[in-house]
């Protein structure tokens, strides 16, 4: 995993990432290309000459300098192109990002919330390669302080603005937009569709047998009566409720006596 996604954040997801220009490339090593050119020049007339240049010595000297510039050119040029492969320039969910550098990382980063306004200049060069320099505006730059560098000659530089102002519109107001790292849910199932109907005409059409009649369904028996209870039985069940309460000392015992005589005496 690159250096700068490292340093993410939990539930930070990026959402646009760029580079330089590689255009850049040959903006920084162009005095090296011709630096290639001169010294391979030298070197295929050198071993290429039947005759001696000036004489062995001096011509040992003149190639063993040009094929050491050659190897320290072709070698700057190398280090150039593994240091822009090595730019992460991201916009997140949160943050903008830049990180560079190949054994040295060097990386800043503003929050999307601190940044008010970015300027983007493009040549008429750079718009017909496709390229410009963002300069970003921040609350820290306006008053006095540092903020997050320049990107200059940026690749795509349109795309990598809209898509900082957007993700900043969406971070303060989510209700305008689903944010991209959103996962959407599960799809429900699909519902199996029912047959449909044979239409008039058709040879699926079922022959009705008006003497077959439709077989009623079973009707349930009705669930069973209590069998009613006799009054014997009602006020045994009485005169055993009344003497727990006597025993629990609810009731005296001569409570008990009176209320058992106005039962049997009902009876």
């Amino acid at each position: 995993m690159s250096y700068a996604r490292n340093l993410l954040s939990r539930g930070e997801e990026v959402v646009y990432e760029s580079r330089q220009h590689w255009l850049a490339i040959i903006a920084r090593t162009w005095l090296w290309i011709l630096l290639v050119i001169g010294a391979l020049a030298a070197v295929i007339f050198l071993f290429s000459g039947t005759e001696q240049f000036v004489n062995e010595t001096l011509d040992g000297i003149v190639t063993l300098i040009a094929v050491a510039a050659l190897l320290v050119a072709i070698g700057y040029i190398g280090f150039v192109l593994w240091d822009w492969r090595s730019q992460e320039w991201l916009i997140t969910t949160r943050r903008v990002i830049r990180a560079e550098g190949v054994l040295n990382k060097s990386m800043s980063d503003s929050n999307l919330e601190k940044i008010n306004d970015a300027r983007l200049d493009q040549s008429v060069f750079g718009r017909i390669f496709g390229y410009g320099t963002l300069d970003i505006l921040t609350a820290a730059e306006e008053v006095g302080g540092s903020n997050i560098a320049d990107f200059p000659m940026i690749a795509d530089p349109i795309d990598f603005k809209k898509s900082m102002l957007n993700q900043k519109e969406m971070l303060e107001r989510p209700d305008l937009a689903q944010p991209r790292y959103q996962r959407q849910g599960d799809q429900p199932q699909m519902q199996r569709a029912e047959p449909m109907p044979p239409r008039a005409g058709s040879d699926r059409v079922a022959i009705h047998d008006e003497s077959a009649e439709p077989t009623p369904a079973p009707v349930p028996p009705p669930p069973p009566m209590p069998e009613p209870r006799s009054a014997a039985d009602e006020l045994g069940t009485t005169l055993e409720r009344l003497a727990g309460l006597r025993d629990k000392g609810l009731i005296t015992p001569e409570e008990y006596e009176a209320k058992k005589r106005d039962l049997l005496e009902r009876m």
